[in-house]
């Protein structure tokens, strides 16, 4: 999924305490506005669009990966670490999206 396919839904999405508008790019965790970079927002409305499915590590390298940037699993853990700094109360101990191991991530 990347920033057009984001913008063609149109579709504001809430799951839990995430609320998440593709328009405006705006993200709120309950009445707390969440600032994102455009990588962290479109993995965050792809987790919350799986509603609590897997995200295989392939689909996050889709959407991460920018042309002339070789595409290392190591992005995808910066990312998601990044992204967990973000939304997790302890980014040590995430409780909303979490490894699933050998496989990708979860949006608890």
């Amino acid at each position: 999924m990347f920033v057009t396919d984001i913008h063609q839904k149109q579709e504001a999405l809430l799951l839990n305490d995430f609320y998440i508008d593709p328009v405006a790019y705006q993200v709120k965790m309950g009445k707390k506005e969440i600032d994102l970079t455009v990588k962290e927002f479109e993995l965050l409305y792809l987790f919350v669009s799986k509603k609590g499915m897997v995200v295989r590590r392939s689909e996050i390298l889709n959407i991460i990966s920018t042309s002339g940037q070789p595409n290392k699993n190591g992005a995808v853990n910066v990312e998601i670490c990044r992204l967990r700094k973000k939304i997790e109360a302890d980014p040590h101990r995430p409780k909303h999206i979490v490894a699933v191991r050998g496989i990708g991530y979860r949006l608890k």
